[in-house]
């Protein structure tokens, strides 16, 4: 048997060293890269257009509305073929917050907002529905479809002329 020569303890430690930080910047680059792929992807563009473009959201945030990008550890963002659900961290001039959405994609139409919502730092104890989906009555019983809002959930208040968000309480 060839007698071999250990490495000295430096040369293993700047292997490590050299090793832990290639580890590090691999992983670093994949979540980079999802997170890009997820910023990229047309739910999300249709989301964060829908919030810039509501008058009673740009009211509240303040312009420019800006993303602070996706958190893939957080566990309620889910996104697969046919459904996303996400929590987007969004800021303006006045106020920042977090904007929530629920989208489908439909075979016939591609990716549709179901449901957007926008919780602000000012505001924490309310959500401010945006958009909600127009499906959500057709299970509901003819009687309480057909009532307002507020007869149905006290919470919620209804501004659809002026387009300022509902607010429920979480």
């Amino acid at each position: 048997m060839v007698g071999l020569k250990f490495p000295s303890n430096r040369t293993l430690g700047t292997i490590c060293v050299y090793g832990a930080v290639a580890s590090i910047s691999a992983v670093m680059y994949m979540k980079w890269k999802m997170e890009d792929r997820v910023k990229s992807a047309e739910y999300y563009k249709l989301a964060l257009k829908a919030l810039r473009s509501h008058r009673g959201a740009v009211g509240l945030l303040g312009e420019p509305i800006k993303d602070s990008g996706i958190d893939l550890s957080n566990a309620n963002n889910n996104c697969n073929a046919e459904e996303a659900n996400c929590e987007v961290p969004v800021r303006g001039s006045k106020d920042k917050g977090t904007l929530f959405f629920w989208a489908s994609n439909q075979p016939d139409r591609g990716w549709l907002i179901d449901r957007l919502e926008l919780e602000t730092k000012l505001n924490p104890d309310k959500r401010f529905l945006l958009k909600k989906s127009e499906e959500l009555t057709f299970d509901l019983p003819e009687s309480i479809s057909k009532l307002p809002a507020q007869q149905v959930d006290s919470n919620v208040i209804l501004s659809e002329s002026d387009q300022q968000p509902e607010t429920h309480s979480k």
